[in-house]
């Protein structure tokens, strides 16, 4: 159960955003890290031993920001069960700590937040772009961030918050919203971002595996994002671009204190979707497939912030 949930809804531009005082703002974190993803669960498969191992350290501030609902094109509350499960999850590195929800607006968007402990996290709640596809699902209007940056097709968000008209948009709103966080953390000049590999393919491409790339054969949304973020991460951030659905081709590289707590922010999300769907009257059971996939791996390579993002960097770590 959410300890403190506090409403905020702020309507105002980013002037007003960077003038919010919490308790949280004014701590004198030294570290800054950002896990920027498309669904609520892929940092938990794809680096959770390394964001458990941020949320550990008091004055780490860790910055999750989703930018899809994840909702696969169904209406019947499953997106709303994995935010709840995102949530859980970096509860979970965090532990005992008040949660708040504030709705903030961002170059324009009103963006929903949750703050716990060192904890922030951001959902933008942009439709599910659909594995294999990119093309979205027509319970949204077949919208999606692939069809948002190859066409500038508008995107709306499934609650209707808010609607994204342009690839420009989207990746200033990104832009926006991290340089807010970092403006609050200003011991971290070069923070850390964890996010998809841009030098990948994505499944909706026949021949994806066999196109040169750190990051075969990944979902149409993760491929977005990293796209996005590739815009404008260099010359700020360290990066560790993470390699996702190709990962269960490779040897089992985690084991002791890294796997078991990777395993913990996993089995915490899922646990929270599974309850959240009994209630909703559609249970739906932990992805232990995935996990048999992807839990034991971990596998990134790390940029400097003083290096450019390649168009055919070197994939080794």
């Amino acid at each position: 159960m959410f300890l403190t949930v506090c409403f905020l809804m702020v309507a105002a531009d980013r002037a007003i955003a960077q003038g919010i005082v919490s308790a949280q703002s004014r701590m004198a974190f030294t570290e800054l890290s950002f896990y920027v993803g498309a669904h609520g669960d892929d940092w938990q498969l794809f680096r959770g031993n390394a964001a458990y191992d941020d949320l550990a350290k008091p004055m780490n501030k860790v910055v999750f920001i989703y930018a899809t609902a994840g909702d696969a094109g169904r209406t019947d509350g499953w997106w709303e069960a994995r935010e709840r499960g995102a949530v859980a999850a970096v509860r979970k590195g965090v532990g005992p700590a008040p949660l708040t929800i504030t709705v903030l607006r961002f170059n324009d968007h009103p963006i929903l937040r949750y703050a716990a402990g060192n904890s922030v996290s951001y959902f933008l709640r942009l439709p599910d772009g659909q594995y294999g596809s990119g093309k979205g699902y027509p319970a949204f209007g077949n919208e999606s961030l692939s069809l948002l940056r190859d066409e500038d097709k508008p995107v709306t968000a499934v609650d209707k918050s808010t609607t994204y008209k342009s690839w420009k948009d989207f990746v200033q709103t990104l832009h926006v919203i991290m340089d807010q966080e970092r403006a609050q953390v200003l011991a971290a000049a070069h923070p850390r971002l964890n996010a998809p590999d841009y030098f990948g393919t994505d499944n909706s491409h026949k021949d994806c595996s066999a196109r040169p790339s750190c990051n075969p054969c990944d979902h149409p949304d993760h491929k977005a994002v990293s796209d996005a973020l590739r815009q404008f991460a260099a010359g700020t951030y360290d990066r560790a671009w993470w390699v996702g659905y190709d990962t269960m081709n490779r040897p089992e590289n985690l084991k002791g204190p890294g796997f078991v707590h990777k395993g913990e922010v996993f089995l915490a999300y899922g646990a929270a979707v599974a309850a959240e769907t009994t209630a909703n009257g559609n249970p739906a059971r932990p992805e232990l497939e995935e996990w048999q996939a992807w839990g034991a791996r971990d596998y990134a390579r790390s940029v400097p912030w003083d290096r450019p993002d390649m168009d055919h960097p070197h994939c080794g770590p």
